[in-house]
């Protein structure tokens, strides 16, 4: 049987404030309808949350949601909004550089290095 994942998607702008606002680190995807890149990047991301749990993720759709996307000054999608104690700490758009994502989560001690796998938590 095949394991299907999702991730929790956000509707509303206040929403989107709280779960920043609550400091823990939180990846939030934003998309857009009719984006097929936006599709493979949720299943990356997904695959990227596998081995990288301490660090929530979240998607909101910049049609529904446009507030997010004006206060986080989001123009392309995907892009992904790292944000860490209520601050934005990394964003990548269109094509991502997993390999700078997995450096900023190692530099907040977030994870452990690529061979040492995840310290739990």
């Amino acid at each position: 049987m095949e394991k299907v994942m999702m991730m929790e998607k956000m509707t509303s702008f206040e929403e989107a404030e709280g779960v920043v606002r609550d400091g823990d680190p939180v990846l939030v995807l934003v998309k857009s309808r009719r984006c097929s890149v936006c599709d493979a990047v949720e299943v990356q991301l997904l695959e990227w949350h596998e081995k990288n749990r301490r660090v929530r993720i979240r998607s909101l759709q910049m049609e529904d949601v446009p507030e997010a996307a004006g206060q986080w000054t989001v123009f392309a999608a995907p892009t992904l909004v790292f944000f860490h104690n209520g601050s934005e700490v990394w964003r990548g758009s269109r094509f991502i550089r997993w390999e700078e994502l997995d450096r900023v989560t190692e530099s907040l001690g977030l994870v452990r290095g690529p061979d040492m796998g995840y310290n739990g938590g």
